[in-house]
């Protein structure tokens, strides 16, 4: 099931812009911090922040947190996003939570394509079906590995009364005998999930990056700031680039100052990227 990308600011420093202000200010003033922050203005404060961002002196703006909720990008894009370290995340588990049926992300080069997106459509259906199996056939092993070898929980298999010679032959030809299974899901809940989890554990290796997922992140300004620069820019793969700008929407509804600092790094100075330059620079921006 093809998904779309959906990003919210839910939380973020009290004030931040006086915040990193007070900061800034305190590293050059012999007040004490209640009179520095009695002192300032809006006007003081924006005037300030926007000096701090020009100079380059940017732990203070380490003090102001952001913290996003992502949902449907892909695993593509987290394993991108988790490079920027200095920021905290909080990403949904394949491991622990099953995907009964799981969302993808489609490349708009490839969702353009109608032969294309045929076949990615139809690969995503397969690794899901794929997925089902190993995971209902994973449990029938563990269920037989317990019957013979005692390997998990001996006590409680055997209480089952599972004819273990018929169930021999069901493993040896793959063969899922569906009322067992749901007999051990509802008198067995515990030992269920248990053997359940063991099995999706293993069963998420076959999964796609376009496969969804959701994720929480924090960054301070001072990382956002670096995040925006890489990713923002024209180079940066479609999917991020498209989280990046939607993270500066975001910071605009609540901080229209700070927001100022955040773009592509061709907005604030000459590209990075030498001899790799797209050649189409953004507007510039002043702070």
């Amino acid at each position: 099931m093809e998904t779309k990308m959906n990003v919210k600011l839910i939380g973020h420093s009290i004030n931040p812009e006086l915040m990193i202000a007070t900061a800034g200010k305190l590293c050059y003033s012999p007040s004490n911090i209640e009179a520095l922050m009695e002192k300032q203005t809006d006007e003081s404060v924006e005037r300030f922040v926007n000096m701090l961002v020009s100079m380059g002196h940017e732990s203070p703006l380490e003090h102001a947190n952001f913290t996003f909720a992502v949902e449907g990008v892909s695993r593509s894009l987290t394993h991108q996003l988790v490079r920027h370290r200095i920021a905290s995340y909080s990403q949904q588990s394949q491991r622990y939570v099953k995907e009964t049926q799981f969302e993808y992300v489609v490349p708009k080069d490839i969702a353009n394509n109608i032969h294309l997106k045929k076949h990615y459509e139809k690969h995503m259906q397969e690794s899901q079906e794929l997925y089902n199996e190993i995971v209902a056939n994973l449990i029938v092993d563990y269920v037989y590995d317990e019957v013979h070898y005692g390997k998990y929980l001996n006590k409680q298999i055997k209480r089952l009364k599972i004819d273990t010679s018929e169930f021999c032959l069901w493993c040896d030809k793959w063969f899922m005998n569906s009322s067992m299974i749901e007999q051990l899901k509802k008198d067995y809940k515990k030992l269920y999930s248990i053997l359940e989890k063991k099995a999706i554990e293993n069963a998420r290796y076959i999964f796609p990056n376009a496969c969804e997922t959701k994720i929480i992140c924090t960054m301070n300004l001072r990382t956002l700031i670096n995040f925006c620069h890489h990713r923002c820019c024209r180079r940066a793969q479609e999917e991020i680039n498209e989280l990046a700008w939607a993270m500066v929407e975001e910071i605009e509804k609540v901080s229209p100052l700070l927001a100022k600092s955040l773009g592509a790094s061709c907005q604030f100075g000459p590209c990075p990227e030498g001899s790799m330059c797209c050649m189409q620079p953004y507007p510039k921006k002043s702070v």
